[in-house]
């Protein structure tokens, strides 16, 4: 796509962003650029919902077109675009990596699995430089232990979201907006978005249901120099709610509305009008040489809702990255340095309701070698680290230093996240290797390798929310420690594209417990029942396998 010619401007920077584009103002500078940023190149879009296929606004479309399309089949006019495309995924996993959420626990040996179905369609009008787009899934769980929540994995809104509308926004575009060189794009209503590394804003590639937001996002791209995305917004709460820990703490009593997604009932999603998120990210290309530079804040603010208890959040996240993009021949790298501040409740029971300050930090680091070889051998070294209490318990005066995630896709670094999804950034100190390669131009193999360590041994493993395991010495009478080694994690899997319209993937996971996985008990032991108290994991390792099959019309 040939870029729009670069003019002198003539107005001057909006105030709203003037102090986060200083940075670009020092690269605009600095003389180091001195050509255009190129579009991306991908050509096969991930096994994922059609978000991933729509074209940039900005940029153009950089994946390749389905070669059984929609659009040519019904000779749609240029102005109309529509696409179709579903995922079919088996799932099993055995000898569960958490306790079960509510007694009586699984024993060693037993199993899980599922089929999760995920399908889009994409509708787009082009009204000059205006686009009126929808997009409307439809997420479910097939042949799912289900119904009386008595297995580790029991349907939920991360895999359970019955026909809704994903994405329904205007947006207004131009790739030289009033001829300043410039591309601006503004868009409003329901969307998605990925935002930098997608650590902490993200669309899931892997999970069954994605998240998604309400508001504006506003996006500047120098095409030389640098690019600025500023977004207010409402998160999208995904129902029928799934509530894991029944009221009371009662374990004999079903969540509400767990029959609703046992069988595929529909609910309409809502805005959650009590919380914002809003934020801005700044990217600058080829700040010295070849490394490219990104400075970011977040801020929540969460307020409880109607069926939807929260933990109250108020968190400001500043974040920053540097990296080097892949290159055949050529060492890349990733740095990125993540902080946390502000206060949360300790959790959403109405009788522990207590509030906490909020401390926490995180980082990622990898560093590869793209070897100019046949296969296209990628070798990358890889360390994640998240901050994690000294205690999963409340203690008055006490800080809350667990890392939260955010809205951002924990398979990016750490692997699948169906209903598997061992580890989420959040009280994690984990170095690990990859190795991707290519036999053949439609097969790609990747390979991994995960040692995991909890960041803070008294804290709890499973996420910011506390939701799947504490040391027995944390829970109730109970007395030891289990150490903080949760285990060495191996991973494969493989991807053959038939064509641009289907695609196939497969994988298997593997997770040698250590101790902690081993002796690890549920957070829900110490307020469910006497009966709970003490229920540790199985024993036995765990394995994951997949398989995959996607169509794109």
């Amino acid at each position: 796509m040939k870029l729009p010619q670069r003019k002198t401007r003539a107005l001057p920077l909006p105030l709203a962003s003037h102090l986060i584009l200083i940075t670009a103002a020092v690269i605009s500078q600095s003389g180091l650029v001195n050509a255009a940023e190129p579009a991306p190149t991908y050509t096969r879009a991930p096994i994922a919902a059609y978000n991933f296929a729509m074209d940039d606004a900005l940029l153009g479309n950089s994946y390749e077109k389905p070669v059984w399309n929609l659009h040519e089949t019904l000779h749609l006019p240029s102005w109309l675009t529509v696409g179709l495309e579903n995922r079919t995924r088996y799932e099993s996993i055995s000898d569960t990596f958490k306790p079960s959420q509510k007694y009586p626990a699984v024993t060693a040996g037993s199993g899980d699995q599922q089929i999760a179905l995920q399908t889009s369609l994409w509708v787009q009008a082009k009204l000059g430089k205006f686009r009126l787009a929808t997009e409307f899934m439809d997420s479910r769980a097939l042949a799912s232990d289900a119904g009386l929540n008595k297995t580790p994995n029991p349907p939920n809104n991360t895999q359970v979201d019955t026909a809704d509308f994903t994405q329904a926004y205007l947006s207004w575009a131009d790739q030289n907006a009033f001829f300043s060189g410039y591309g601006v794009e503004v868009k409003g209503g329901r969307q998605t978005m990925d935002m930098g590394s997608r650590r902490l804003v993200a669309r899931p590639i892997y999970r069954n249901t994605v998240n998604n937001f309400t508001g504006l996002r506003v996006r500047v791209l120098d095409y030389e120099r640098w690019q600025f995305n500023a977004f207010g917004t409402m998160p999208v709460l995904r129902y029928p709610n799934y509530i894991t820990t029944p009221p009371g703490g009662n374990p004999n009593l079903l969540a509400p509305n767990a029959n609703l997604l046992v069988n595929g009932d529909q609910q309409w999603d809502l805005e959650d009008t009590q919380t914002f998120f809003s934020g801005g990210l700044l990217e600058g290309y080829n700040v010295l040489k070849n490394i490219n530079a990104e400075v970011y804040l977040y801020n929540l603010n969460e307020g409880d809702s109607t069926n939807n208890a929260t933990r109250n959040r108020h968190y400001f996240t500043p974040g920053l990255r540097f990296y080097i993009k892949p290159t055949k021949g050529k060492f890349d790298f990733v740095a990125e340095g993540m902080g946390q501040l502000g206060t949360v409740q300790y959790d959403t029971n109405a009788l522990n309701n207590k509030q906490q300050n909020h401390q926490a930090w995180s980082e990622h680091i990898e560093a590869g070698y793209s070897f100019n070889l046949p296969m296209s051998p990628r070798f990358v070294l890889e360390y994640d680290w998240a901050s994690g209490s000294k205690s999963s318990k409340y203690n008055a005066g006490a800080t809350d230093e667990r890392f939260d995630p955010l809205f951002g896709a924990a398979d990016l670094d750490f692997g699948s996240s169906g209903i598997y999804g061992a580890f989420q950034r959040s009280n994690i100190n984990s170095p690990g290797a990859r190795l991707n390669f290519a036999p053949r131009p439609n097969l790609t193999v990747a390979l991994q390798e995960r040692a995991i360590w909890l960041a803070s041994s008294g804290d709890c493993w499973g996420g910011s929310s506390c939701s799947s395991a504490v040391s027995p010495g944390f829970i109730g009478n109970t007395q030891g420690g289990s150490g903080n080694y949760v285990g060495d994690q191996l991973g494969i899997s493989s991807r053959y594209n038939y064509n641009s319209s289907l695609n196939f993937e497969a994988g298997w996971f593997h997770l040698f417990k250590g101790q902690f996985a081993k002796s690890a008990i549920s957070t829900v032991s110490s307020t469910a029942n006497a009966n709970a108290a003490g229920v540790s994991t199985p024993g036995g390792d765990t394995d994951y396998f997949y398989v995959s099959s996607q169509v794109r019309f």
